[in-house]
C-alpha cells in the first residue's frame, strides 16, 4: 500500500508549564519523566480507583510543553482528571486546536521524516506515524484519504478506540494494551494499586478486548461460543475485527 493520510479524530491537549513533566509523570501512567523531546509514549489516564479515564498519547515538543492527544470527544475528560491534581504546579492544562495528521503506508515513517511533534502509532513499525501541530506546519506528503479508511487501518493494527472498544470506566486488562500504555518500574501515580495487583497476580478483567477474524461480522454483531454469549463485535478492519469478550472466551486472540 502507498502512503496515504488523512486528519485523524483526535482532540489535543496543552500540558505547559516549569513543572509539566513532573506533573504529567505522577498522574499517568507510562514514565514521561524519562521522554526526550521529539518522542512519543502511549498512557493511560486513570481514576484513583483505577478506572480508566481515557488511553492517550504523550508527545513532547520542549521541554516545558506537551501535547496529550487522544480519541475525539474524550480531550476534556483529561483536561478536568487532571485540574483536579494540579495543586500548586506550575503547568496549564487546555483544549488545543493543534491537528494529529497519520500517515499510513509501506515506509510511511521514513516517507514523513525526522522533527518535533513526531508521534508512534499503536505498537509502532515503519509503516505508520502521526504528526501533532499546527495545521499550517503539518507535512503532506503521500496520497490524501478519508478518517475513515485511517480507523480501518487502526483496526488492522490491533489497536482500540475509546469509547468504541474500550470505554471510559473499564479497567486497563481490558484494553490488552498494558504492555505499552504503563510503566511497571516508575514510582505512584492514581490508579496504580489496581494496575500493579492485577499484574502480579495474573488476574484477567471481566471483559477483554481481543482480535477476531473480519469475515461474515459486523459492528454490534454477537460473538457466540457453543450456544455461549460471550460478547459483541465493536471495529471491524479490512481482514481482523475487534471484539469486547468475556475473559472466559477462547474465540480469537490477545491485541499483541
Amino acid at each position: 500500500m502507498s502512503v496515504v493520510w488523512a486528519d485523524a479524530e483526535r482532540d489535543v491537549v496543552f500540558a505547559q508549564g516549569a513543572d509539566a513533566a513532573e506533573f504529567l509523570h505522577s498522574q499517568l501512567a507510562q514514565d514521561i519523566a524519562s521522554l526526550a523531546v521529539g518522542e512519543s509514549a502511549h498512557s493511560f489516564l486513570l481514576e484513583p480507583t483505577g478506572h480508566i479515564c481515557t488511553l492517550l498519547r504523550v508527545v513532547r515538543h520542549s521541554d516545558d510543553l506537551f501535547t496529550l492527544d487522544t480519541d475525539a470527544g474524550h480531550g476534556s475528560a483529561i483536561v478536568e482528571r487532571l485540574k483536579r491534581f494540579v495543586l500548586r504546579a506550575r503547568v496549564t492544562l487546555s483544549i488545543s486546536d493543534w491537528r494529529v495528521r497519520s500517515f499510513r503506508g509501506e515506509g510511511a515513517v521514513a516517507l514523513v521524516g525526522e522533527g518535533i511533534g513526531r508521534a508512534v502509532h499503536g505498537w509502532g513499525g515503519p509503516d505508520a506515524i502521526d504528526v501533532i501541530g499546527e495545521f499550517s506546519t503539518l507535512p503532506l506528503v503521500g496520497e490524501e484519504t478519508e478518517p475513515g479508511h485511517i480507523d480501518v487501518l487502526r483496526v488492522e493494527s490491533r489497536w482500540p478506540r475509546v469509547g468504541v472498544d474500550i470505554l471510559v470506566g473499564d479497567i486497563p486488562a481490558t484494553a490488552g494494551v498494558t504492555a505499552v500504555a504503563v510503566s511497571f518500574s516508575k514510582g505512584c501515580y492514581p490508579g496504580q494499586e489496581l494496575v500493579e495487583r492485577m499484574d502480579s497476580r495474573g488476574a484477567n478483567a471481566p471483559v477483554i478486548l481481543r482480535v477476531i477474524p473480519r469475515e461474515g461480522v459486523g459492528v454490534g454483531m454477537r460473538v457466540e461460543e457453543d450456544g455461549k454469549f460471550l460478547g459483541t463485535v465493536t471495529s471491524v478492519g479490512m481482514t481482523v475485527a475487534l471484539a469486547r469478550l468475556d475473559r472466559t472466551s477462547t474465540v480469537g486472540e490477545p491485541l499483541a
